[in-house]
């Protein structure tokens, strides 16, 4: 049995969240492998709007099972909220449904406080100020607490915590020029305390589990955002390539299977960074209120470009991508000149006024998909026709995800 991955392959809110749920309906695990809090996962049921952040998106289907990776970065308080709402909209988030590797690194408010201080300035990236940077940061330098820790030495752990409040006291001093007045919380604890339930401890927690149940394996953030591959600076602080998939769940990489590149039929981006096709025009601020394109996380309004053929086919080889999904197709409809970017050069393609005609697509909309195609080098399997999770028309045939 292999198991799918689904990806972003623009600067992230593509519309994999709605994928990953349409898909989750028949899987028995959905694993976050990267990121944190700084994502939000828009999706659409019957007309309700739920947004996840750290919960992965396989939340909706109660027999699904969720896991935050050990790549992941967890803020409990955050997380604690998220959890406490979707419990009051009647979701299911007991510790049966939802599990976290004892490894993902923890959020603190130091690190939020610092990643704040950091865009203050002139060099600011743009960044969601979640304190997602820091957080990695603090994991490489070696300085920073994982979720298991506090279960497994409790003294030990706080002892390091206060050398890591120290530490980011210092960083916020230096910066500000004033004393910080960051201190530790012992209400922290308690919350991380009541997670106890929701820690899994197994070194390898999917080897035999991927040898018998179906899973979903759900990406953050995009490749061009990647830390690695992305438009460094300005790129996130986790690898979101396919690959990360068995580093960051852990997941036996033999049991990886076809990967999902999703990606809008325009483009958007949040934040500082290049962006060739942006369009800071009429038509710019149309498509963003179409495509209520502000973000889940921050609610900041995100740039709009046309879509970048360049970018993609540069995207979709470096993550070796077996399938395309375009999403958003309908906000461009209406639109009577539609740009796209190929070779360099901005080319006009004919608009679409409706995108079905009875049971297939628009013959306008087909074609703009088969010119990405040939440009790409890879079929476009799923087109996202609408918010809802039903809108969703299978262009090519889908198949067993799990073969």
């Amino acid at each position: 049995m292999k198991h799918p991955i689904i990806i972003g392959l623009q600067y992230g809110d593509e519309g994999k969240g709605k994928i990953t749920d349409y898909f989750a309906q028949k899987a028995d695990w959905v694993i976050r492998f990267n990121g944190g809090s700084n994502a939000g996962h828009t999706l659409w049921v019957d007309g309700k709007k739920i947004v996840t952040h750290s919960v992965p998106s396989g939340i909706l289907f109660p027999k699904c099972k969720n896991f935050i990776g050990a790549a992941c970065v967890l803020d409990p308080l955050g997380f604690k909220k998220e959890t406490d709402e979707h419990k009051a909209s009647g979701l299911d988030i007991s510790p049966h449904r939802i599990k976290s590797d004892y490894r993902t690194h923890l959020t603190f408010p130091f690190h939020k406080a610092l990643d704040e201080s950091r865009e203050l300035g002139s060099g600011g990236l743009g960044t969601t100020k979640k304190g997602i940077g820091p957080t990695y940061s603090f994991k490489v330098d070696r300085r920073n607490i994982r979720m298991g820790d506090l279960f497994i030495d409790e003294k030990g752990t706080r002892e390091r915590l206060k050398d890591s409040l120290a530490y980011a006291n210092a960083l916020i001093r230096e910066m500000k020029g004033k004393e910080s007045s960051l201190k530790e919380n012992e209400d922290f604890f308690e919350i991380i305390s009541l997670f106890k339930d929701y820690v899994s401890f197994e070194a390898a927690p999917f080897y035999r589990v991927a040898q018998k149940e179906k899973c979903l394996l759900e990406g953050a953030q995009a490749l061009s955002l990647d830390i690695d591959h992305g438009t460094y600076p300005f790129v996130t602080s986790s690898n979101a390539m396919p690959a990360m998939a068995s580093v960051g769940a852990p997941f036996p990489h033999s049991k990886l299977g076809r990967v999902f590149g999703v990606f809008k039929a325009y483009m958007t981006r949040v934040g500082s960074g290049p962006f060739a096709t942006e369009l800071k025009n009429e038509t710019g601020e149309r498509i963003r209120k179409n495509g209520s394109e502000f973000g889940a996380t921050t609610g900041r309004p995100r740039r709009v470009g046309w879509l970048d053929l360049d970018e993609l086919k540069n995207n979709v080889e470096l993550g070796d991508i077996s399938d395309l999904v375009m999403t958003k197709s309908d906000i461009l409809s209406g639109e009577e000149k539609i740009c796209i970017k190929r070779q360099g050069e901005i080319i006009e393609c004919e608009g679409w006024s409706e995108t079905l005609s009875g049971d297939k697509l628009s013959k306008p909309l087909d074609r703009y998909l088969s010119l990405i195609e040939d440009y790409v080098g890879v079929k476009i399997t799923l087109v996202g026709t609408g918010t809802d999770r039903k809108s969703l028309f299978e262009r090519n045939t889908l198949g067993d995800l799990w073969s």
